[in-house]
This record gives C-alpha cells, sequence and structure tokens, in this order.
C-alpha cells in the first residue's frame, strides 16, 4: 500500500466560520448506537501519521525523523481495519485529525478546528473510516484539543510568561480557524508557561514553545467549543472524544463540555458516548475529581507509574496489590471505566531492549484481565521495544517520544530494530497472544464487568500475582508471575462460588488444570503453579 507524493495547500471546501455551520444531523443517516457498556470494549490506539498510508502519501521532511510527516492517512487505516478487527480490538482511538501547525505531525497544534488536515485525507475519507468501522462492529474516538491551538498568534512583547496578571497584547495573527474563534478575548494570553510547579501558570499558560491557550473559563469561547465537538460528532458520527490535557482546562468548560456533548448526542440516538479525559498525573484523587465533571473515562495514569517496576520484574508484586487498593480507595465503582495500558503515545513503549518477550505477554495479560478497560498501543502487538532502558517517567531531559511512534507499514524508514520491516502480520506470537486474550476477555463477563478481589502477592521481590474478577456467580481466578523463574502457591478462592473438589481449568492451557480444597482454617484455596513470566486463568469446568 502507499503511492505517489503529494503536495498539500490550503484546505479545500472547510467552513472557516462556526456561522457556516450546522447541528442539524446529516439527513438519511442511522448514527450508530452507543455501547451498552464501555468496559466490554478493547481499545487500540495510534499515530495516524505513523500507521499506513493509503494511495495518496503525502510526506513532509527527511522521512528518517522522527519529528517530521511520513504520510500515513485516513484512507490507509481504513484499508487495514480488517488487521485490527482479526486482532479483536473493538475501538480506536485516533490521533488528532484537524489541520495542524506545518512540524506537528502529531496534530496537537490545530490550526483549523473544522477541518481534517489535507495530510490525513479529508472529510470524506474520515466518514468512509467510520462507516467501514462500525460495519464490522467496531467504534471510532477522536482526539479533541480544546486546550490549546498552534502558533496562531505572536504577541507584541514575547512569549515569556506575563506576571501580575497581566495579559499580552497580539502583535500579528498567523492564521486560524474558525473566524469566530480567532479574537483576542478567546484566549488567556499569559505566556508560555514556565514553570510547571506553578498553579498560575500551568492553568493559564500557553503551551511551550508556542501553543496559544484557550479562555476556557469564558463562556462565549465554551460556546463555541462545545459547537465546534458537536459539529464534528454530527459530521462523521463518531462514538466519542478523547479530551486531551484536561488538567489545563477550565473545571466548568469541562463539565459544560462533557455535558452538552452527551445531550446532543443523545439526540442523535447514541446515548452514552465516550467522554475520555487525559490527565498525566500520578494521584488517584485527581482522576476521582475528573470524574466529577461528567466525563466516563480517564487514563489510569497514576497506576501506570506506579506498576511499572513491578510489571518488569523490578519490584514486589507487592506493589501491584498497594497501587490496586489505593486506586478503589480513590475512584470505587468508577475504576471500572478508567483506561488501563502499559504504554501509549506518550510514554516510553513497554519492553525494553533484552527483555524477553514472555515478559510483555504476561503484561498483557494483566493489562486485558485487571479491572477496568483495556488500551493497546500500536506495534506492542508486534513487540516494538523502547530505545532505552529507563522505567522512570519520561521527562523533557528524557523524552518518550518521538522514539515510541515508529512507522508500522514497510516502506516507513523511521524504524528501530524491533519495528523494522512490514509489520502488519498476523502471524506473530504477540499479536496471536493478544487476540487470544482477547478472545478469553469476550466469553466471561467477570472479566469485563467484574468486582476484583486481590489473593495474592509477593512482598520481597518478583513472583506470584493473582487475582480474581467475580461478577454475579462467575469467578475467574488470575494468576501472573513476574519473576524469571516457575512459581507455585496456594490460593484462596471464593468459598461460595467454589466448592472443595471442583476443577478449575485454566483456559489458557486447557491442559492444566487445579483442584479447589478445604484447608484447616476453613474456605477453599487451590495450589497453582505458573511457569516464568506465565498468566494462567482458572474457571470452574
Amino acid at each position: 500500500m502507499g503511492g505517489r507524493i503529494l503536495s498539500i495547500g490550503d484546505p479545500v471546501g472547510a467552513p472557516d466560520s462556526i456561522a457556516e455551520t450546522t447541528l442539524r444531523p446529516r439527513p438519511d443517516h442511522d448514527y450508530w448506537p452507543s455501547p451498552a457498556d464501555w468496559r466490554d470494549e478493547i481499545f487500540y490506539s495510534l499515530v495516524i501519521d505513523r500507521f499506513q498510508p493509503g494511495a495518496d502519501r503525502v510526506t513532509v521532511g527527511d522521512s528518517r525523523s522522527g519529528d517530521s510527516r511520513h504520510g500515513g492517512n485516513l484512507a490507509g487505516l481504513a484499508g487495514r481495519l480488517a488487521y485490527l478487527e482479526e486482532l479483536k480490538v473493538t475501538t480506536i482511538l485516533l490521533s488528532p485529525v484537524t489541520v495542524t501547525a506545518p512540524g506537528t505531525y502529531h496534530g496537537y497544534a490545530p490550526v483549523h478546528l473544522l477541518e481534517v488536515d489535507p495530510h490525513l485525507g479529508r472529510l470524506s475519507d474520515l466518514v468512509d473510516l467510520v462507516d467501514r468501522a462500525h460495519g464490522r462492529g467496531m467504534r471510532i474516538i477522536l482526539d479533541l484539543v480544546v486546550n490549546h491551538t498552534g502558533p496562531i498568534f505572536e504577541y507584541a512583547d514575547g512569549d515569556g510568561w506575563k506576571k501580575d496578571g497581566r495579559r499580552g497584547a497580539v502583535a500579528r495573527w498567523n492564521g486560524f480557524s474558525p473566524t469566530e474563534l480567532a479574537k483576542a478575548e478567546h484566549f488567556t494570553r499569559r505566556g508560555v508557561i514556565e514553570n510547571w510547579s506553578s498553579p498560575e501558570q500551568v492553568a493559564f499558560g500557553d503551551f511551550p514553545p508556542n501553543f496559544r491557550r484557550f479562555a476556557t473559563e469564558r463562556a462565549e469561547t465554551q460556546r463555541l467549543l462545545i459547537h465546534i465537538a458537536c459539529w464534528w460528532l454530527k459530521e462523521t458520527d463518531v462514538d466519542g472524544f478523547r479530551v486531551d490535557a484536561i488538567r489545563h482546562l477550565d473545571r466548568g468548560f469541562l463539565r459544560n463540555l462533557a455535558n452538552g456533548v452527551k445531550r446532543y448526542a443523545a439526540g442523535l440516538g447514541k446515548n452514552n458516548p465516550l467522554i475520555l479525559g487525559e490527565h498525566s498525573t500520578g494521584d488517584c484523587f485527581d482522576i476521582a475529581g475528573d470524574f466529577t465533571t461528567g466525563i466516563n473515562s480517564a487514563y489510569n495514569y497514576p497506576e501506570y507509574r506506579r506498576q511499572n517496576w513491578a510489571l518488569h520484574g523490578c519490584a514486589p508484586t507487592r506493589d501491584l496489590e498497594e497501587s490496586f487498593r489505593a486506586a478503589y480507595r480513590s475512584l470505587g465503582p468508577a475504576l471500572g471505566n478508567v483506561i488501563r495500558f502499559i504504554d501509549n503515545h506518550d510514554v516510553y513503549r513497554f519492553l525494553r531492549a533484552g527483555e524477553p518477550e514472555g515478559l510483555l505477554r504476561m503484561a498483557l495479560a494483566f493489562l486485558m484481565f485487571s479491572i477496568g478497560i483495556p488500551l493497546v498501543y500500536y506495534g506492542t502487538e508486534q513487540g516494538f521495544r523502547q530505545s532505552t532502558n529507563r522505567l522512570e517517567p519520561e521527562s523533557s531531559a528524557y523524552r518518550a517520544s518521538p522514539q515510541n511512534r515508529e512507522d508500522m507499514f514497510a516502506e516507513g524508514r523511521y524504524k528501530s530494530e524491533s519495528s523494522a520491516g512490514d509489520n502488519f502480520t498476523t502471524m506473530s506470537g504477540t499479536f496471536r497472544w493478544i487476540r487470544r486474550l482477547a478472545e478469553i476477555r469476550g466469553r466471561f463477563t467477570a472479566l469485563r464487568r467484574g468486582e476484583q478481589w486481590i489473593r495474592w502477592s509477593d512482598p520481597e521481590g518478583p513472583g506470584l500475582f493473582a487475582f480474581s474478577r467475580i461478577h454475579g456467580s462467575q469467578e475467574v481466578l488470575v494468576v501472573l508471575n513476574t519473576a524469571a523463574t516457575a512459581r507455585q502457591a496456594d490460593i484462596d478462592v471464593d468459598r461460595h462460588l467454589v466448592r472443595p473438589g471442583d476443577r478449575l481449568v485454566d483456559v489458557l492451557d486447557l491442559s492444566c488444570s487445579v483442584e479447589a480444597y478445604r484447608p484447616e482454617e476453613g474456605g477453599s484455596k487451590v495450589l497453582v503453579w505458573v511457569p516464568s513470566y506465565g498468566a494462567r486463568v482458572f474457571v470452574v469446568a
């Protein structure tokens, strides 16, 4: 797949003003209904520019550089839906699609909020992608960037932070649409964030280097941005939004955005659109606060930060237990609605150089079967590895991107040793493993919607971590081994659901079964042996 290299001019046929748009539903179109429960979904996140070119491939700059445009587009992605369907993912999370500033392949510097970036295709390509995904029973989520724009204006006195609440004057506009928002009053104009520890700068500052912050605390700015979000929903029939950088949004705006989109979507027959908040924090109470605004999902960054070492076999599995308990204390039942991940486009890839793929497979089992909604980052299913050996969080000094955004397609030139060649084989071991995990997750309601009970963790180092997912009368016991050697333990199960003498079968390896017994202290237990970096999933036969 691929094709000729095109040059791109200004967007063609895009409405330049909100006045040119309407929120009237598309005539003769039956909008795709929301899922009954987002906990049943498996997400797949990708960077469009790096995934797959279609017939009209557009590159800009040196395609061997991680910061240039490599030519992936919406038509190319549409041509790979069969690959994703076979992987058994059900919801595709796109990187931003609106026109973005030159040099920002990732889409997080929008300069035209009402048009698909021509490097990615046209609005018709996005509509076609959504229609084709729906035809396969899959869903599409748009990344909504409403905190900031690209470098659409220049300050009269430079980009530096304006002290004492002062607002900078706009010296020159560089072009921005829609026209209703291209006015100084719709931006905070406090200058670029210089101190990320300052609550004031974090709340009101432009993102470095020059991405201008919307004044989302203003009622009129809110109204226009909510209209734009609803317009995209109406035009494309997408199934919801990822809302970028909610830490920096006015809380009232986030609440009005979430509730406004939900109300509008309900009129289209979408009674449960996804409103996914992106908040890179290490504190579960931050995420709990986000849920009070009306969003119905959030990235589980705090647990990702706490769990990374243990999942790599570099810390006790007791850390996994303590992480879960901290999350549940903060979030309660909402923990089932968070997006879980072991890597994404803003953090290092999970697997490090030299680590066995078995470690990744164990971590993927943890991802798929733990409470929450699993997200697979593109390339993980093909064993892509990070370029460093760091387990610490990414930072400006140790960037995760662009090294974690390699080209999937064979003709791509931005590759690592692990991502070389064509990465769309459905026969790789990790691809087949994810597909198998997804099939098992789909078979057992408890693995999607069940409560989670910790059964075992090792306090001293890597080893076994066991938990049960229980829904109604169904218990599924998951036992993982983060150690490089086999481990064994006697593990509790629910005495009301698993009786002594019951045989439990590992649905990942049907040749393995255990028999429940009654210990002296009462209850029910099973003796479980797990190979190095192994995973077992037991159900009553």
